[in-house]
């Protein structure tokens, strides 16, 4: 019998050592290119949390999933994507004092490729009395950590609104400061963080920017804390004692990682980029004119004092045909036409509101730097395949087919003089965007396009390149200009965008990528604040 034991205890050994080294050698290597984290420290003493994780995996197993610490244990999920805006299941995986949100890949990231994620989490209990500094609040953040180095670590922390750089104090010097939104933030960088190095970012200011709360004894909140860790030893004192009694040898399961991507929001329209790039709203209406012109929607009856358009007749039920179907803001943008072809200044900015707030939507999650230089390198691709097209007539068609995305260039009109410096312009009798420009520019037109029949239009006349590319400066302008009889009641109309406002679910979403200059100095000081720690961990 003792003989029995003895073999039956020297067999569990064998297999907890042979499970070791099997987990061991099923080890991920793996590096962290950029670990971004952005706080937004809310009024009710909450913080929105966003972190931007790319990592690489240089060997090892698939990664199914990556788990990303939270500072503490009363967090709400917010949101999870990857970079092709999937929308990814992100789920509580914390265990004892160890808190945590499992972020799932929609496909296993293999060796040698990257993946970046977004996930965002609202926290409580972050914001504590500053024992060293009298009268204010502040928290002390640790950005999750793993078994890899990061060669990029960023933090961004978006202090209350009416906090002034006079009024903040910091336990290590910030890189940086910036305004997001009338906000002063606090920025912090550093490159090659080691495994194992945890570095502290803490802020302290005034108490009265965030909501007053009672505080709780120490011990009260040590209990509340870590009696998970407390009643887990004890289960584990019994399992381990158990496994020696009586040991069953269980299949082993391969460790899986997971994580979520997030960068670049590609899909956009050319004209839902203009917004993106800053166009004021009488551009990104004219962007919607070509738009609708472009697919040969509507027609200009006039252009002067104001303009007035007509619906063309496949369009009238304002749904488009199954060649050329409408998107949201033609849609709208027909709407705003009134029975005389002119445009209502209301509808028309309720048209631009809608885009713009559609537009914001799809950019949450996002890295909105990135995504602004993704599009203006759209702009300048289209611009390459109109430059190399070598004759007159493919110079022409590649100018019609990518016409929408040069308008966005605040250069179209010299780069149109010089694409077409030694090229005559070739026109088509379906391009009514064309046409449109050519009344612009022609007072007296001396060709008339057959707007009902195109396709028995006489062969238009070419255009010298130097007068083309005044006739599109000329007409975009002045539609620009001249989009609507009221200017001032269209611009009122328009309502600024809205703040968020904080809650328990997170109120921001957007990426602004957490980047910054290191430029600035700070005054310096220990801020005994909330410890905010927490370990990622992968597997």
């Amino acid at each position: 019998m003792v003989r029995a034991r003895f073999l039956l205890a020297t067999l569990s050994v064998m297999l907890i050592l042979a499970t070791f080294a099997g987990t061991v050698a099923a080890q991920w290597t793996y590096y962290l290119d950029h670990e971004w984290a952005k706080i937004w420290i809310n009024q009710d003493r909450t913080i929105d949390l966003l972190y931007d994780i790319s990592i690489t995996l240089k060997s090892g197993p698939d990664i199914n999933f990556v788990n990303v610490g939270q500072p503490k244990r009363d967090f709400t999920i917010g949101t999870a994507m990857d970079q092709q805006g999937h929308t990814l299941v992100a789920s509580d995986a914390s265990s004892g004092s160890d808190y945590k949100v499992r972020v799932k890949f929609r496909t296993p990231l293999t060796a040698g490729q990257t993946a970046r994620f977004n996930l965002t989490t609202n926290v409580a209990g972050m914001i504590k009395g500053d024992n060293e500094n009298p009268g204010n609040f502040g928290m002390e953040f640790t950005p999750t950590w793993y078994d890899a180095s990061v060669l990029d670590l960023q933090v961004l922390i978006v202090l209350p609104s009416g906090v002034t750089e006079d009024m903040v104090k910091t336990s290590v010097d910030w890189d940086n400061v910036l305004t997001e939104d009338g906000r002063l933030s606090i920025y912090w960088e550093r490159k090659n963080v080691a495994p194992g190095q945890n570095p502290k970012f803490g802020v302290s200011f005034p108490k009265e920017y965030v909501q007053a709360y009672e505080t709780k004894s120490d011990i009260v909140d040590f209990f509340q804390n870590y009696w998970p860790a407390l009643l887990l030893l004890g289960i584990s004192v019994v399992v381990i004692v158990a496994v020696f009694i009586n040991i069953r040898k269980k299949p082993y399961k391969k460790p899986k990682i997971g994580v979520e991507t997030l960068g670049i929001r590609r899909g956009l329209t050319a004209v839902e980029a203009s917004y993106l790039l800053d166009l004021k709203p009488t551009q990104i209406v004219t962007e919607i004119v070509y738009s609708l012109l472009k697919k040969r929607a509507v027609w200009a009856e006039s252009t002067t004092p104001s303009l007035k358009l007509r619906i063309m007749k496949p369009f009238q039920d304002k749904t488009g045909t199954r060649k050329n179907p409408l998107r949201y803001y033609e849609i709208d943008f027909l709407n705003a036409i009134r029975k005389d072809g002119t445009l209502d200044e209301e509808k028309l900015a309720r048209t631009i509101m809608f885009l713009r707030r559609t537009v914001e939507e799809k950019l949450r999650g996002y890295c909105r730097r990135d995504t602004i230089d993704y599009y203006r390198k759209i702009v300048a691709k289209a611009w390459k395949q109109v430059e190399q097209a070598g004759t007159p007539e493919l110079t022409s068609k590649a100018y019609d087919e990518q016409l929408l995305w040069l308008l966005l260039d605040p250069n179209v009109k010299s780069r149109t003089k010089t694409a077409f410096s030694n090229l005559a312009f070739e026109p088509s009798p379906f391009w009514f965007w064309y046409w449109f420009s050519y009344r612009h520019y022609h007072p007296r037109p001396t060709y008339k396009p057959n707007i009902e029949t195109p396709s028995k239009a006489a062969k238009p006349p070419t255009i010298p390149g130097a007068d083309f590319a005044n006739n599109i400066a000329t007409a975009v302008e002045n539609t620009s200009n001249n989009v609507v009889t009221n200017l001032e009641k269209f611009a009122n109309a328009i309502v600024p965008m809205s703040a968020s406002k904080s809650s328990r679910k997170p109120a921001h979403h957007k990426s602004s990528c957490v980047c910054a200059c290191a430029s600035c100095a700070c005054v310096c000081a220990c801020v005994s604040c909330a410890c905010a720690c927490a370990g990622g961990g992968v597997g």
